[in-house]
């Protein structure tokens, strides 16, 4: 009987040695994963901030492409305008 108390309390440090090796490193692959996530997050955050600023950027170019065509048309309104009010002149 004292030689199988000596054998399960062996088992039982084999086995606790055993469960050691495998779950530190299981541990520090979480927590390196878990590092790894929250700076992806962090990057994401970064990204969503950074398109909204080019959103809003590219808004405002379209805003000045109108205008710019708009004025382009006023521009060529006067020089037909011009054209006639010289063509009346000359008369």
């Amino acid at each position: 009987m004292a030689s199988n108390g000596f054998d399960m309390e062996k088992i039982w440090k084999v086995f606790t040695v055993l469960l050691g090796v495998v779950i530190m490193p299981l541990a520090g692959w979480v927590w390196t994963t878990n590092l790894a996530v929250a700076e992806m997050q962090n990057d994401l955050t970064d990204a969503e901030e950074v398109i909204g600023v080019l959103g809003k950027k590219i808004e405002e170019a379209e805003a000045n492409s109108r205008s710019i065509i708009s004025i382009e048309k006023d521009i060529e309104y006067m020089k037909a305008s011009l054209t006639r009010i010289e063509r009346l002149v000359a008369e």
